[in-house]
């Protein structure tokens, strides 16, 4: 077995247990920092025991002084054991394990039917496993707006973190390339997250929260009537660095656009990008930048005058 996954189980349990310390949270920062393959490894193990149902809010309390370690060693290990033999046994949920899985082509945005009273759009190249029990999902890649209506909580896991979202709620969704953003558009939803010290934290109405790959974090407050322009085909940059505004444009098109005039990366633009306008964006740059467009075999270079 896998040493990097043993030890991945062991601090999932250790997480998760009832007498987890605060030094056990800066030890397994210590983990993740010693070796890069430890951050993946422990993340997808995470997102596989969450979708099994085995994950629960960790409970962080101070250790009494009398505790005799032996025995909640050995229940840590026992629980290691379980998970690793889960993790194994288990085959992936994209799987036989998946009650069903959705997904979105370059530039398709659809709206889907998780449960009577949850639902969820999908933004272009997302991809999302839903549980058996419909109550439980996993956001793989991409971006959705998630809405429940109900009192039954919806939980969604979604690259080391999981989001609950309660009756009279929605929330959007989205993973990058180097972090993870979880912005509450209606009521307040709970995110956990193992990287977090405290055991949850609430995300309110308009915050948007940020994991980074790093494990550290941050929340802002963005206009969230760009920050969903996407639902409408549109894509509103206000003032964003040209590097920025290609590679957004880039997600939804199959012919990507490559900038090759690094001095130009952080010139800045602002405007409206319709998605179905296809090479519009290109055509308009011009007059805008000095730049030319040159087209190659599958992609268009953006070179400097």
């Amino acid at each position: 077995m896998d040493v990097i996954k043993l030890r991945a189980a062991e601090w999932i349990a250790r997480l998760h247990a009832e007498d987890c310390t605060p030094l056990d949270h800066d030890m397994f920062r210590d983990w993740l920092a010693s070796d890069p393959r430890n951050g993946p490894v422990f993340e997808h193990l995470t997102e596989l025991w969450e979708l099994s149902g085995g994950a629960r809010t960790p409970h962080v309390v101070a250790k009494p002084a009398q505790t005799v370690r032996r025995p909640v060693l050995s229940r840590r290990h026992a629980l290691a054991g379980l998970v690793a033999t889960v993790f194994l046994a288990v085959p992936p949920w994209e799987g036989a394990h998946a009650r069903r899985i959705e997904e979105t082509g370059i530039g398709s945005i659809r709206d889907v039917h998780l449960t009577p009273r949850t639902d969820c759009r999908l933004d272009t190249q997302t991809r999302l496993v839903v549980g058996p029990n419909g109550q439980q999902a996993r956001l793989c890649h991409g971006q959705i707006l998630l809405s429940v209506a109900g009192p039954d909580p919806f939980h969604l896991s979604a690259d080391g973190m999981t989001v609950q979202l309660h009756d009279q709620t929605s929330a959007d969704i989205r993973i990058n390339r180097g972090n993870t953003e979880v912005t509450a558009i209606r009521g307040k939803v709970f995110l956990t997250a193992a990287t977090l010290r405290e055991t949850g934290r609430w995300v309110m109405p308009g915050q948007r929260l940020r994991m980074y790959r790093n494990g550290g974090w941050n929340i802002d407050y963005p206009d969230l009537e760009t920050l969903l322009s996407w639902q409408g085909g549109e894509l509103v940059f206000r003032n964003q660095p040209l590097a920025e505004v290609i590679e957004e444009i880039n997600r939804y098109a199959s012919r990507q656009i490559v900038l090759s005039a690094p001095r130009l990366a952080s010139q800045r633009l602002s405007g409206v990008y319709h998605v179905r306008q296809g090479d519009a964006f290109l055509q308009m740059l011009p007059h805008l930048l000095p730049l030319r467009i040159r087209p190659a075999h599958n992609t268009y270079e953006i070179i400097a005058l």
